[in-house]
């Protein structure tokens, strides 16, 4: 492969010069000898290796408990006074500020009069995250969280996928056996026996025709009333009784 030689009026500072000749044994006016290794640092720049893999960082269970809020080992809390700024790390189990070990109330109330509120005063910066969050926040999310876990409102309850439906398999029926009769079904198919209306005859139907009444009997006939009962009996008592009452 035919190589061509190109010259740019470049100028390298000297001080780039003595470090490449240190670093490749060469002199730094040997341009020939220096050739290659400029070629090589070209090309590096222009297509960089990939970087190495990053091992995994292992979790460490070591924080420091603020009621509900866990803060993890590396937590960053920070705090301001008369606009300045002062900062301290979580570290095990403890919140250090310098070498003292503190209370979220105290690094809060560290400056001033003594009655801030730590869930006001506090920012937090997680590990590996770069946003600063205010402690109060962090503490509502967390009771957000608690409160969706309690009512059974897990995240994986919702991304789980529903369960497919298998196709019924093809069974021999079999032909259903005579129920038993027990005593109470026997009860209850007389009642309802006797709710339903009598079956009526099919055909014309006949007109409801009621029989003659028995004349009634004449005197003469060979039967004479009755004396002394009916209403006629009654008013002829009375009719007595008040007569022998105004004599």
């Amino acid at each position: 492969m035919p190589t061509h030689s190109l010259q740019f009026p470049i100028r390298v500072p000297d001080d780039v010069l003595l470090e490449l000749g240190e670093f490749t044994g060469l002199f730094w006016s040997d341009v020939f000898g220096l050739e290659p290794f400029v070629c090589e640092a070209i090309r590096n720049y222009i297509n960089p290796p990939p970087p190495p893999p990053q091992q995994p960082v292992a979790l460490s269970e070591a924080g420091y408990q603020w009621k509900e809020l866990f803060l993890p080992e590396g937590t960053r809390l920070r705090a301001s006074f008369d606009h300045q700024q002062y900062f301290a790390t979580v570290e095990g189990a403890e919140i250090k500020y310098g070498k003292h070990a503190i209370s979220p109330s105290c690094f809060a109330n560290l400056y001033g009069s003594g009655n801030r509120n730590a869930w006001k005063a506090i920012w937090l910066r997680l590990p590996g995250s770069d946003a600063w969050l205010l402690a109060d926040v962090c503490r509502a999310a967390r009771k957000a969280a608690i409160a969706r876990l309690l009512a059974g409102e897990a995240p994986e309850n919702s991304q789980r996928p529903p369960a497919t439906i298998e196709p019924a398999k093809d069974q021999v029926t079999q032909p259903s056996r005579p129920r038993k009769a027990t005593p109470a079904a026997a009860v209850g198919e007389r009642a309802r026996a006797a709710r339903q209306p009598a079956a009526r005859p099919s055909g014309p139907r006949q007109p409801n025709i009621r029989p003659p009444s028995a004349p009634a009997a004449k005197p003469g006939n060979g039967t004479q009333p009755k004396n002394g009962s009916g209403r006629g009996a009654r008013r002829r008592k009375r009719r007595a009784a008040k007569h022998i009452s105004e004599s």
